[in-house]
C-alpha cells in the first residue's frame, strides 16, 4: 500500500511561465491513481499565491476529493489573510478538512506566537493534525517551531521535508507527537532515521507536483522514479502505516 503525506493542488510558479501555473485537482488525482496510491494528504498552494477567496479554496478541496475519492485527505493551507477572516477556524466544521497546513514563507507564524498558539490550541482540543513547512530557509528551521510543538503534546504534528535531517531527528526525539515526511528528502536519509530510532514517525511524501517547478520534469515519470527509489529502502510503515497512524485511520 502507498500513502503520500505531501501533495498539492492549485497555483505554483513553474519555469517558462510568466504567471503561476495551475495544477488541477483532476491532473494531480490522475497521477496518484496511476500508481495505486490509496490515500494522500493535500493542501492548496493557491493560498501561497495570494488567493484569498475562501469559498474558492474550499471548492478546490471538494473537487479534489470528488476526483480521487475517500482516500483524499484535505489539509487547509491556512494563510494569514484567511486566518484574519476566520479566526474561529470555522472551516473545521465544514466536513472538508482532516488537518491544517502552515507555511512560514507564506505567513511567518513563528513571529506571531500569540496567533500560532491560539491556532494550535484549537487544533489540539479538536484532535486535528497540522503540517508545517520546515526547511533550511530563515525562519523555517525545526528550532523555530519546536517550542510550539512541545507546548502542545497531544497535537499530531508533521515537520515536512525532514530538512535539515539531524535537526529534525533531534526534534522528533524530544517530541513523541512529532512526525516528518520525505518530500524533497533524499531516500538515503531513511537509514539515518532508522538508526536513530524515529522511523516509526516517518511518512512517505513527495510534494507532487512541486518537483516540476524546481526541476522542469515530466510529473508521471518523475513520480515513478521517486516511488521506486523509496520502495527500495523504506519499510511498509514508512510507505503507508505511519500515515494511517498520523491520521488515526487505524
Amino acid at each position: 500500500m502507498i500513502c503520500d503525506a505531501h501533495v498539492h493542488v492549485g497555483y505554483f510558479n513553474r519555469r517558462n511561465y510568466d504567471v503561476p501555473f495551475y495544477y488541477t485537482p483532476k491532473r494531480v488525482a490522475s497521477i496518484l491513481k496511476r500508481f495505486d496510491v490509496s490515500d494522500f494528504i493535500f493542501s492548496s498552494s493557491s493560498s501561497h499565491f495570494g488567493v484569498t477567496d475562501i469559498e474558492a479554496l474550499h471548492n478546490e478541496a471538494r473537487e479534489t476529493k470528488k476526483e480521487f475519492g475517500p482516500g483524499a485527505h484535505a489539509f487547509c493551507w491556512l494563510s494569514g489573510p484567511m486566518f484574519e477572516a476566520d479566526r474561529a477556524l470555522s472551516f473545521l466544521d465544514s466536513g472538508i478538512y482532516d488537518g491544517v497546513k502552515l507555511h512560514h514563507l507564506e505567513t511567518p507564524w513563528s513571529t506571531r506566537p500569540k496567533d500560532l498558539n491560539y491556532i494550535l490550541d484549537i487544533l489540539e482540543e479538536r484532535d486535528v493534525p497540522v503540517q508545517f513547512h520546515i526547511g533550511e530557509d530563515p525562519g523555517c528551521y525545526p528550532k523555530d517551531y519546536l517550542p510550539f510543538v512541545k507546548s502542545h503534546p497531544a497535537l499530531r504534528v508533521d515537520f515536512a521535508h525532514c530538512r535539515p535531517g539531524q535537526a529534525t531527528i533531534d526534534a522528533m526525539k524530544e517530541c513523541p507527537n512529532l512526525y516528518t515526511d520525505t518530500a524533497f528528502m533524499p531516500p538515503e536519509r531513511i537509514e539515518m532515521l532508522e538508526a536513530q530510532g524515529v522511523a516509526d514517525r516517518v511518512m512517505f511524501g513527495t510534494d507532487l507536483p512541486v518537483m516540476q517547478a524546481y526541476y522542469d520534469v515530466q510529473l508521471t515519470p518523475y513520480y515513478r522514479r521517486i516511488l521506486k527509489d523509496f520502495q527500495k529502502v523504506a519499510s511498509e510503515a514508512i510507505m503507508s502505516g505511519n500515515f494511517k497512524k498520523f491520521l488515526k485511520l487505524q
